[in-house]
């Protein structure tokens, strides 16, 4: 009835009650069972949006499992992956052709400050190769990250874009991957795999199956035959091998960890899917950053969509004319930090942008998410009762 309860609320009311609702109280995970909080509650929660359930936003986690639901029965499944690798299916020739279009990348440069007064940013002061450098332009577009941002928006900043004052206060996960390389290829699902009870909060995806050419021969020494990516999103529980949170792991504890947790999983019933001899290599985020058990530095954190923080989000669009945000961060309808939200808060900021410049040409598309019409009646008479301070109605729900 939880999900009943969400697919006839208005939006007002996802809004206004259960954007502050965390998910694991919504759907009264402690009255319930062990498998039932693994499953709906943690497992969910912390492999879809890494934050734990008690603290995740029940208008976040619980309409991102709808859409889950809605793809996988008027698709047929909820995953689109690359037929390839990344960066020779998409990032290459991407970066091609926006070259090809007279865009320039300063690679290994620094933002340090934003130069502001009351008629917009007038300058942006950087570091590349040491040495300083001044950026000007008519207008600026920030893609960076959350955590990187709100370092910049110093108290000058944000004293002229006050909706960028409280980006301290989103906060930020872990949620980074480890490749293990394959002698022999281990297709497991065609999809990715979610271990609900993992303690690390584990996802694969085991990518030969995908990719338009099969063959691996072509990489690294020839002897790859599959490639198995696991994403690891909890950081801070223990694991089962050393009994330590990743965190505090070292770069071969977490290989080892990460393969154990998976073998429990699969290699059941006496099934060997996953075997040590297949093993010929791994690979770490390198964003993860080590010496450890001393210290351990993750470059690219996650921002996670705890109960009560979107109204610390700003718009694409900011208090100062020329500047326009274009990060996951920004208030977007896709709502959870991923390339789709990123995507979305750019044509939110090319389309503040051509507002602000009186242009006339064509704005970017932006698509809410789609969810089926037959509610439609049911969702509006929850808007009748929202508007009247009435809570949403018990609707008898057929066993």
């Amino acid at each position: 009835d939880r999900l009943f309860i969400l697919l006839t609320s208005c939006p007002e009311r996802r809004l206004a009650e259960y954007e502050k609702i965390p998910w694991w109280t919504f759907i009264g995970a402690a009255e319930r069972s062990t498998d039932y909080q693994t499953l709906l509650g943690k497992g969910l929660t912390r492999s879809l949006v890494a934050v734990r359930a008690q603290e995740g936003s029940t208008r976040t986690v619980g309409y991102t499992l709808l859409q889950l639901l809605f793809g996988l029965l008027t698709y047929g499944g909820f995953d689109r992956l690359l037929n390839g690798p990344t960066n020779d299916v998409w990032l290459t020739p991407w970066v091609d052709y926006l070259r090809q279009r007279g865009v320039q990348f300063q690679s290994q440069t620094l933002i340090t400050s934003f130069q502001v007064s009351e008629s917009g940013i007038a300058g942006v002061t950087a570091e590349t190769a040491g040495k300083p450098l001044q950026i000007t332009a008519d207008y600026y577009i920030s893609a960076i990250p959350v955590e990187v941002m709100a370092v910049l928006a110093d108290e000058q900043l944000t004293k002229f874009a006050p909706s960028l004052a409280n980006l301290g206060k989103i906060r930020t996960a872990w949620m980074n991957g480890i490749q293990f390389y394959l002698a022999q290829d281990v297709p497991l699902e065609f999809g990715h795999s979610l271990y609900a009870d993992s303690p690390w909060a584990l996802t694969s995806i085991s990518q030969r199956q995908f990719w338009r050419e099969g063959s691996l021969a072509g990489f690294g020494d020839g002897r790859v035959g599959g490639i198995l990516s696991v994403d690891v999103s909890d950081w801070q529980v223990p694991g089962i091998l050393y009994g330590k949170p990743a965190m505090q792991c070292s770069a071969d504890e977490i290989e080892k960890e990460v393969w154990q947790q998976i073998k429990v999983h699969l290699n059941v019933s006496g099934n060997q899917v996953l075997l040590d001899t297949n093993l010929l290599s791994w690979f770490m985020d390198p964003d993860i950053s080590f010496p450890n058990p001393t210290s351990v530095t993750n470059l690219e954190p996650l921002m996670i969509n705890t109960s009560g923080s979107l109204q610390f989000r700003p718009e694409a669009h900011t208090e100062i004319s020329n500047l326009f945000l274009a990060s996951d961060y920004v208030k977007t309808y896709t709502d959870v930090a991923c390339m789709e939200a990123a995507n979305e808060a750019a044509r939110r900021a090319v389309n503040a942008l051509l507002d602000r410049a009186g242009s006339s040409a064509p704005r970017a598309a932006v698509w809410p998410l789609a969810e089926p019409e037959f509610f439609r009646p049911l969702i509006e008479y929850d808007r009748l009762r929202f508007d009247l301070g009435l809570p949403h109605a018990p609707f008898a729900i057929p066993a």
